[in-house]
């Protein structure tokens, strides 16, 4: 149980310095309160995977993390460049500054999302259109996989890069070696065979989304 009072939230006079403690404090209440505010999400009638994405796996870390493309968001993006399903990506967290849920009177939880590079601008994805990749450096180095430049440099340990180099590995390939700390967005995107990518359509979607991208046709009433 969360203690209610806060400790003391900034170590220094100008308020530019948030304490170890009061970071502790916040993140354990945002943890007791994910069970309700998940609830009061729903209950408001919007997913509760973007409050809380979390709670299903999807939450991209500060230092971002490899995404793989289940379902292409319909936005202007879309015009000059179509995201290949099941594409692999890295991104980076983002949150919204509107839309919050109320989950005590203190407490307030806004929408997040993972952000990508794409050749046609930044483009923003809702947790149902994305599963974090748990083994992006086994995907990336498949036989099948096709990697896509973006222009920019891989931001890799370069004493790490220089050791491999060091050992006769050229750099390409020891950057293939490090690929699952790249941690730019705009270095590279990974694709697959449409062969592949169609019989896995749909895999790592909730079953929300299925349902709502494929609905039933109504039965015709008997007369």
């Amino acid at each position: 149980m969360v203690t209610r009072t806060a400790p003391k939230k900034y170590a220094d006079d100008r308020r530019t310095q948030v304490t170890p403690e009061w970071l502790d404090w916040d993140e354990d209440r945002r943890a007791e309160a994910a069970d309700e505010g998940w609830e009061l999400a729903a209950a408001a009638g919007f997913d509760p995977a973007i409050y809380f994405p979390e709670q299903v796996d999807k939450a991209i870390p500060e230092e971002g993390a490899w995404i793989l493309i289940l379902e292409e968001p319909h936005t202007p993006v879309r015009e000059k460049f179509r995201l290949p399903l099941l594409s692999m990506w890295r991104a980076r967290p983002h949150q919204l500054n509107d839309g919050a849920v109320n989950i005590t009177k203190r407490l307030k939880v806004y929408p997040k999302q993972a952000v990508i590079a794409t050749p046609a601008g930044d483009l923003h994805l809702w947790p149902h259109e994305y599963q974090i990749a748990t083994n992006p450096m086994g995907l990336a180095s498949d036989p099948d996989a096709e990697l896509h430049a973006l222009g920019g440099q891989p931001v890799l340990d370069e004493e790490e890069l220089f050791y491999l180099q060091s050992r006769g590995i050229p750099r390409q390939q020891a950057t293939m070696m490090l690929f699952d700390r790249i941690e730019s967005l705009d270095f590279v995107y990974v694709t697959f065979p449409e062969e592949i990518t169609s019989l896995l359509e749909g895999v790592g979607r909730p079953l929300h989304r299925h349902i709502a991208l494929n609905p039933r046709p109504e039965q015709g009433r008997s007369k």
